[in-house]
């Protein structure tokens, strides 16, 4: 009986059917006792033509009677509904099921809660779940899969099969996977993608994909694209289930970020941060105290926000001291809260004595170096900067990696290996400023814009560029280090009146004139510009993409630009920096006196700081993304050591820098062979070498230490901080699931804490349709068997339509086609 219930739902009607099976047959042999033998004349005829029809006969005998059990069994499996189950019949055939299994290490799944996190509960489902399917009918396979790693299946879980040995192996492990969960964010694109191609290699077999996770709102319910993913799973042969690791959202703050103008520090020099504190919880955040390290000490100065609205951020500023040269590590500290991973942010710098700025002036006796130098470094223990200036030819023997800004002041031209030094420092990162003045000469800088070859020198007569002709038709600009082509000589810009009103200065909002704008640009408007160079009207209205207008003129006229070339920026002043007094005795500004100082300076200071932003290439890397460390192989050995946060437990790791790929340019010939004109005799730079270190799966500090040729030892330290925004715990709610998903019945979505359904089958079609068919057919094939089979006289009916009887003798009286058989043999078959 208990084999009958797997496969009917009235397993007794069944049984009672089975019984039923032998009503055709007794019938069938009662018939066959009721002939009589009968001798008569004709019997070695009969007995020649049954040797003759015997087998057929017996053939369509047999065959009408397994219709008529057939019948029988038809009408039982009908009214006892019968239902085909593949895993019910498990014992004819083993039906394998894989399970992929999908669980999410991502940085928020850290989130805690009484004494386990959110991946805990993730492993623990897992661990219930290969019990569950070890106890199951069938072979049961399981796939192990993680968001940080999706392409890559753990060995030991790998289309495993689920018995108890797996799931001791599983429960020996958990302790040490249970500190395995990532800090970072999750790769859910990939993952679904891993997922496809394993289904895919599987089709046509029976398939469960559990993904577990938090199921964060950002990622799920916010994102239609991985909904639609998740659909597109689930079909006839896929079952998903959505299985939550949290059972509901939890309060959260987190250290989002860390800024300042690092690039300035310089030692005893106060440096101000700002850290931001982000609320990611439902309910308002109070006396939040904050604290700040400095190379592990703590900072004597005391942070404390008074409120944290839910989902705002609160900035703190605050600043901090360097006593002495070299790498320095900070860090921003909150209270320990659901997530523990994102209270604490890393900075890193290297401090140098004094922030170095260079600058070139071609003016005589440096009359326009002395009033930057002294904008910048009056007080070089307040500014922490160092000015060193130089005349322009003298470039070509400076490290210019030193400097954190360049100015060029008043500079005729460039020699050629100057030019390439400039433009080398700008690509890697450097700022430079150029300010023009009376000894510039256009013809070189519109050269210089267009790409061209470098102007030729001046003619010694004193011609001014200004007689020289204007290329006729349009300039082609390229992106240089002086991307914008100027007129031919510098021209007065006309004094206010009452039919030309206003400042003479138009300033964007930009960081470098923040404080000129300042009190609705009250500093600025009293700045006058009495000559600039104009830009060249043959090039037309049309910059470079790469140059922005951040300041004019009372006329329209562009007095200042920016523009970006490689890695580096590049400010551009079409007046002087200091105020250049021409042959008439007339100076270009006022900028640097009287009132106007003050502008003037901190202008300056802000300048600095703004170009040698980019040349801090250290950034805000994140777990997960890999350090990268350039070496010049005429300074350094390849080899590079790398010291993981002392926290992760592991030795230290040495990688050999390799070759970078070589950006080449085409100077060949029609020929193919390099133009000897184009290249001279200069000498191809050696490629940098570069190391790259994947392992960054823990954040804090990283260290790199890198010997130079001489055997000297650098070190370098790295911060490596978790994604501010892995702190935004607010989960999708199980109910926004399943409306989301509402649309496919193959999709379940747990509820926390529960795993039912999981057990992947066909519940099983009742097959009434299927029957009554074939009890249709089979009554049709058993009437007309019996029908072929039955005796039929030639008669014709009556009036009535009943058949005449028979004139042939008693012989024929039989109409069973078995009895007619009996009587033609003269006894039984």
């Amino acid at each position: 009986m208990s084999f009958l219930s797997q496969l009917f739902l009235h397993p007794g009607i069944a049984a009672l059917g089975a019984g039923l099976i032998a009503v055709p047959i007794v019938i069938h042999l009662i018939n066959r006792l009721q002939y009589r033998k009968v001798r008569f004349a004709a019997m070695e005829f009969l007995l020649q033509s049954q040797q003759r029809n015997r087998r057929r006969l017996l053939f369509e005998q047999l065959l009408l009677l397994l219709l008529r059990i057939l019948m029988v069994l038809l009408l039982a499996a009908l009214f006892a509904r019968l239902i085909l189950d593949p895993t019910q019949l498990a014992m004819l055939e083993r039906v394998e099921t894989h399970h992929v299994v999908l669980l999410d290490d991502s940085g928020s799944m850290r989130d805690r809660w009484g004494e386990g996190t959110a991946y805990d509960a993730g492993l623990d489902v897992v661990k219930r779940l290969a019990s569950e399917l070890a106890g199951q009918e069938g072979v049961q396979t399981i796939t192990l899969l993680r968001t940080s790693e999706p392409d890559r299946t753990s060995s030991s879980f790998t289309q495993r099969e689920a018995d108890a040995s797996m799931v001791s192996e599983f429960e020996d492990r958990l302790e040490t996977m249970s500190r395995e969960c990532g800090y970072g964010r999750p790769s859910w694109e990939q993952a679904m993608s891993a997922i496809e191609r394993i289904l895919a290699s599987g089709a046509g077999r029976q398939q469960v994909v559990h993904v577990i996770s938090d199921f964060r709102q950002p990622e799920w319910t916010q994102s239609p694209e991985l909904l639609d993913r998740i659909d597109q799973l689930a079909g006839e042969e896929v079952l998903v289930n959505l299985v939550p690791a949290v059972p509901a959202p939890h309060n959260n703050l987190a250290v989002s970020g860390i800024t300042g103008d690092v690039h300035t520090a310089a030692v005893q020099v106060p440096l101000q941060l700002t850290a931001s504190v982000t609320n990611y919880g439902q309910s308002l955040a109070e006396n939040v105290a904050v604290r700040v390290l400095i190379d592990e000490e703590p900072i004597p100065q005391s942070i404390s926000i008074p409120a944290i609205e839910a989902g705002e951020t609160v900035t703190e500023s605050f600043e901090v001291t360097l006593t002495t040269p070299g790498e320095h590590v900070i860090a921003v500290q909150i209270p320990a809260d659901a997530l523990e991973a994102d209270n604490t942010r890393y900075l890193t710098m290297n401090v140098p004595d004094k922030q170095r700025v260079l600058v070139a002036d071609g003016s005589p006796e440096f009359r326009e170096g002395l009033y930057v130098a002294d904008a910048l470094s009056a007080d070089s223990g307040i500014t922490g900067l160092d000015v060193l200036i130089i005349p322009p030819d003298e470039l070509r023997d400076q490290d210019l990696s030193q400097y954190t800004a360049v100015y060029l002041l008043n500079v005729p031209q460039l020699p050629p290996d100057a030019q390439s030094l400039l433009e080398d420092y700008v690509r890697s990162g450097g700022g430079i400023a150029w300010f023009m003045g009376n000894q510039i000469a256009p013809g070189y800088y519109r050269q210089l814009a267009s790409g061209q070859e470098e102007a030729e020198a001046d003619s010694g007569d004193g011609e001014s560029d200004a007689e020289q002709p204007a290329a006729s038709g349009q300039i082609t600009l390229n992106d240089s280090l002086f991307p914008i082509p100027l007129a031919g000589s510098p021209i007065e810009l006309p004094r206010a009146d009452e039919t030309n009103p206003g400042a003479d200065l138009d300033l964007n909002e930009h960081p470098v004139f923040s404080f000129l704008n300042a009190a609705d640009g009250l500093l600025a408007y009293y700045v006058n510009i009495y000559r600039y160079f104009p830009l060249d009207s043959a090039a037309g209205e049309k910059l470079p993409s790469s140059v922005e207008v951040i300041g004019r003129l009372r006329n329209e006229a562009p007095l200042f630009l920016e523009s970006r070339l490689g890695e580096g920026r590049i400010f551009l002043a079409l007046t002087s920096a200091g105020p250049v007094v021409d042959e008439m005795g007339e100076r270009w500004h006022n900028w640097p006196f009287d009132t106007n100082a003050p502008g003037f300076t901190v202008f300056h200071l802000e300048l600095v700081k703004y170009l040698g932003a980019r040349r801090d290439g250290r950034g805000d890397l994140l777990v997960g993304e890999p350090l990268q460390v350039k070496l010049n192989p005429n300074v350094y050995l390849p080899e590079v050591r790398i010291d993981s946060p002392s926290s992760v437990g592991t030795s230290a790791v040495t990688i050999n820098a390799t070759a970078a790929a070589e950006e080449t340019e085409n100077g060949e010939t029609e020929n193919g062979e390099a133009d000897a004109a184009d290249s001279g005799s200069s000498e191809t730079e050696d490629a940098a070498l570069v190391a790259d270190f994947s392992q960054t799966s823990h954040p804090g500090v990283y260290a790199i230490t890198r010997e130079s040729i001489a055997r000297e030892s650098e070190t370098e330290l790295r911060a490596v901080n978790v994604p501010a925004d892995e702190g935004d715990l607010e989960t999708s709610t199980v109910e926004q699931l399943r409306t989301a998903l509402a649309g496919n019945a193959q999709i379940l979505v747990q509820d926390f804490g529960e795993l039912v359904g999981i057990q992947r089958s066909d519940p099983g079609k009742e097959l009434r349709t299927t029957l009554l068919i074939l009890l249709v057919l089979v009554l049709l094939a058993e009437q007309a068997m019996a029908y072929r089979l039955s005796y039929h006289t030639r008669g014709t009916g009556g009036s009535s339509g009943q058949r005449k009887p028979s004139r042939r003798g008693p012989a024929r009286a039989g109409r069973d086609p078995g009895r007619r058989s009996a009587v033609s043999q003269g006894g039984p078959v």
